[in-house]
Parts: structure tokens; sequence; C-alpha cells
């Protein structure tokens, strides 16, 4: 089935855009604080690391954000990535469905739980998801199983929903996920989007880049449609200046582990390897001039995944019923102070970093838990 295709102009026309990036603020830090409460505040008898993912979470919040408050329907159902588990958790209790106690309990007995689950979580779970691939595949299915039932006529009136798998790059080290998507073409699955937070880091190191490449073509030859999430606003209006050819050519050629470890050491580590790899391009050091290291850091880490009107104009323009892999390019930990840190996966914010994050989101003392952006 396909619909007219709406013009990209008038997408996101009446989409409060400033209200949605206040709400993907809270999110962000209701996910990173009900972590570190867990670790360093609630009270423990035997003082042993709880744990949790803050930066898993922040490389996903923006993403989550734009689709629970905005482009999901009432009929769509989602399998969000076992270490974003906090973000779905923020976003329930910002929509009235999760307690605060639930937050402040997280991975302790009773409260929220580590990986989203559908037996033990008291807010509405659609896919357990903690063993990592599995809520992925599950979609696949789940879609397939929706198209059988509306086919034969028992869904009578009902809307035909989608399936949405928010997943983590490294879940493609899953073999089940790639068994699925074979499934899938031989039954021409339909209605489902596979939704990559292709940070490029994960538990094992630095995810490689020409593997990657390998994986978005597999994902055509099954007969998928591939939108490519790479660069926010701000990037694609930098790259309509003079020298902006140049430095996207030198983005695309960054490798992983380089661009992860200078978004970690900053803006000024960008401008000096700007400076000494493109500073005789013309209109280069302009651009670095008109940004101090502050604005020049929010400008290279603008990646399309972390940009939530660039992912809401992808996710609009989608206007059929084709399976969708969207390969969303994100900043692991984007917005935390160990952002882009080779060891962030199972890292934490201690007790200085958090302050620090505190004082940028401008939150007051005591306010930690009803701060609103």
């Amino acid at each position: 089935m396909t619909r007219r295709k709406a013009d990209p102009k008038t997408i996101l026309s009446n989409v409060d855009i400033p209200t949605l990036e206040a709400l993907e603020r809270k999110i962000l830090w209701l996910s990173s604080w009900m972590i570190h409460n867990a670790n360093h505040l609630r009270e423990s008898s035997d003082g042993l690391k709880v744990g949790g993912h803050q930066a898993s979470c922040a490389s996903a919040a923006t993403l989550l954000t734009a689709l629970y408050l905005h482009s999901l329907r009432a009929e769509d159902r989602v399998a969000v990535k076992p270490h974003a588990s906090p973000v779905f958790h923020a976003i329930q209790y910002l929509l009235g469905r999760q307690d605060l106690d639930k937050l402040q309990d997280f991975r302790a007995l009773g409260g929220a739980q580590s990986y989203p689950s559908r037996t033990k979580d008291t807010d509405d779970v659609d896919f357990s998801t903690g063993s990592v691939g599995l809520g992925v595949g599950a979609t696949l299915f789940g879609a397939m199983a929706r198209d059988y039932v509306h086919h034969h006529g028992m869904a009578e009136g009902r809307p035909n929903g989608r399936l949405v798998a928010l997943m983590g790059d490294a879940e493609l080290d899953e073999g089940n996920v790639f068994e699925a998507l074979l499934e899938g073409w031989k039954h021409d699955v339909r209605n489902l989007w596979w939704v990559i937070d292709y940070n490029r880091q994960s538990l094992d190191g630095v995810v490689h880049d020409y593997l990657f490449q390998r994986i978005k073509d597999f994902f055509g030859t099954v007969g998928w449609n591939v939108v490519e999430l790479k660069y926010g606003k701000r990037l694609q209006r930098a790259f309509l200046e003079q020298g902006g050819d140049a430095l996207m050519n030198w983005i695309d050629n960054c490798p992983n582990s380089l661009y992860s470890a200078l978004t970690y050491k900053g803006g000024a580590a960008w401008r000096d390897h700007l400076k000494r790899d493109l500073g005789d391009t013309a209109g280069i050091r302009p651009l670095l001039d008109s940004h101090d290291d502050i604005a020049l850091q929010e400008l290279m880490t603008n990646l399309a995944g972390n940009d939530i009107e660039t992912v809401l104009e992808a996710f609009h323009a989608v206007n059929d019923d084709r399976p969708t892999c969207f390969i969303s390019y994100t900043v692991k930990g984007f917005g935390l102070p160990f952002a882009g840190h080779k060891d962030n996966h199972s890292g934490l914010m201690n007790l200085d970093q958090m302050q620090e994050f505190k004082e940028s989101m401008g939150i007051p003392d005591g306010a930690s838990w009803s701060w609103v952006a």
C-alpha cells in the first residue's frame, strides 16, 4: 500500500520542535539520574555496583523521544534495546504510566527493570528484550503474525499497526537477527521498522567502519528500504558554506575510533585536527574562527540520530509499508561528560561528573526528580 508522498518542507510545519527538545532533555536527565541514584545515592547493604548504561541511554534518547512523543500510533508496538531501558521508563513516567518509586528503585526488587520486561515491569512493555537481538527478531515475526491475521479476515475494523525495534548496532552481531531477515524476505514482511542506534561503540570496542557498510548492503538485498541518517541540521548548514564539501568528506573518512576520541576530548581537539588536515582549504579557517570550543564541539557531534528534527523528517517521509531500516548515526554518551570515551559502555558518571552534568542542565538543588525542562 502506497500513500502520497509528503512534501519534505511541510512534514514538520505543525511540530513543536522546541517542546520536543525540552522533553528530550528531561528524558536524558531522568534516565541518567535513575542510574546514578541506584549506584551512588540509594541505601545499599553491601555497597556493590548496581550498574546501568548511561552512555547507551544517551545515544538513544532522541530516537525514543521522537518515536514515543510524536511518531508512534496507538496500534504500533515497540521493542526497546535492552540498555535503553531507563529511557523507556523515563518516557513512561512523563506519560503518567510509570510511578516515581519504580524509578527510584531501578534495578532493585520491585523497581523498574534493568531491561524492559513484560512480566516484571508495571509500565506497558510491548516486548521483553533482555537478551540482545531477541527483541529485534520478535518484531519481525510479530509483523508476520499481524499480516496473517489481517489477510485472513480476523481483524475486521482494526488497524494493522507497525512493529518497531530500536536496536543497538552491536545487536547485528547476533545470528538470529539475520535468520529473521531471511524469513521476512521469504514471506514479504510488511509494516516493520528497525531503527539502529549506530553509536559505533559497544562492550567489545569500537564497531568496525567497513562491517556496517556490508550490513547496509544486506538489508537492501532482502528488499528493505534503507534510510541513512547521518548529519543533523547544524552540520547540513555548515556543508553549504565555503569549504563544506571538504569538511563533509573529512568526517565521512574519519575512522570511528578517531571520531569517538575527538568527541571525548572536545572542541579544542577538533580544532587542532581540522586545522592540521584542512587548514589550507578555503573557508575552513573562517568556519573554525566563528565557533568557540563549545560551539565547535556541538557542531562536530551534530549527528542525525541525536537531532530530533532530522529524525522526525525521516520517520514522516516513509510513505509505504515496506520494511524500513533507519541507520541512525549517534554519539555514545551524547550530552554526558564522558561522551565518546572508549570505556563508557558500562561506565558510570562519578559524583563530580554528575554535578557537572546537573549544572549544565540547569537543575536546582533538590529538584533532581521533579525538574521540568
